[in-house]
């Protein structure tokens, strides 16, 4: 299954509209199926006496500029999916027919935000960073439509240490919740090389997404900008995805015809330990397993168990391989 790759602008953008429209265009450009904003609203997302009340309202932008922006999106056959803080930002996402939404762990208790979100939209991402597990699991309870919600695991430490990140617990939550889908949501340095080794870390996981930051140049210092990569790096973890996801596979028990024709290419079969006369009844001494050919033969026996105590239908030389249709 294909994993889909978000572009998460976040707070990058800036509130400014042609920083928003660059940004996206570069999501685009390195090979996102998804880009995704922050829909602020900074009235409901704090108090206005909050520290950063001032940077969550200089963040909004008007509706024109959100539609441009989902249309550019959209016209380039990209999900177009929206971080949303309360039932204006809600409204807001549907106007814009949004592919999907996220609740981040800010609103993860808000349960009527999430309960709305499930019911309007077709995917909704909850963020279940920092969340005791068995909340998460009873807000999961109340979800009448599972196969909508896609919980995304990780969290933000500006940047997030490696050894934080527990990358374990994806099988975990996946074991814990059959019924949604499991993402990662990467927050290492986006200057660093871990960038592109943490996420393939959990694509073995089996996540049905990864989320990662993007920005413009880290030198400029754009919001959000730590775990993020530049559009060339993006381009790169993409490619690096793509290239490398066909290698999780199944989970399945079952072999492919590739590792049945090694196995018996590669494997010992029976064969005389000496030379065997007709109508002879097989002893465990009377064998051994050796490789005999680089050419399977389904005539051949892997195993001793198949052979002693039978009796020879035709004599057989030293080295020569015990075949099925000469023992009775």
């Amino acid at each position: 299954m294909r994993t889909e790759i978000i572009a998460e602008i976040a707070q990058g953008y800036e509130g400014k509209p042609l920083l928003a429209e660059l940004l996206v265009k570069g999501a685009i450009v390195a090979g996102a199926d998804a880009v995704k904003l922050q829909l602020v609203y900074a009235d409901e997302l704090c108090v206005p006496y909050y520290p950063y009340f001032d940077l969550f309202k200089s963040l909004q932008m008007p509706m024109a500029v959100w539609q441009r922006l989902a249309a550019t999106v959209k016209e380039a056959r990209r999900k177009f999916y929206l971080d949303i803080y309360g039932p204006k930002s809600l409204q807001t996402a549907r106007k814009l027919k949004a592919d999907g939404v996220k609740i981040s762990a800010t609103d993860f208790y808000n349960s009527t935000l999430v309960l709305e979100a499930v019911k309007y939209f077709p995917k909704v991402f909850i963020s279940c960073s920092g969340v005791p597990f068995d909340d998460l699991f009873a807000l999961l309870d109340r979800i009448s439509a599972p196969e909508k919600v896609v919980l995304m695991y990780g969290f933000q430490a500006e940047p997030t240490e490696t050894r934080d990140n527990h990358l374990a617990r994806i099988g975990s939550l996946r074991i814990a919740c059959p019924m949604v889908g499991v993402g990662f949501m990467d927050h290492s340095s986006g200057a660093g090389e871990e960038a592109f080794y943490l996420p393939l870390m959990a694509l073995a996981q089996g996540v049905d997404c990864i989320e990662k930051h993007i920005t413009l140049d880290h030198s400029l210092q754009i919001e959000d900008y730590i775990s993020a990569l530049t559009i060339d790096r993006f381009s790169h973890f993409v490619q690096l995805v793509r290239k490398m996801e066909p290698a999780v596979g199944s989970a399945k028990l079952a072999l492919i015809d590739k590792e049945i024709a090694y196995k018996k290419k590669a494997g010992k079969v029976v064969v005389a330990a000496r030379n065997l006369p007709k109508g002879k009844v097989l002893r465990n001494t009377d064998i051994a397993l050796k490789r005999v050919t680089v050419t399977p033969n389904d005539a051949y026996l892997p195993r001793k168990e198949d052979v002693v105590g039978k009796k020879l239908k035709r004599a057989v030389g030293l080295n020569k391989p015990v075949e099925k249709q000469n023992i009775i």
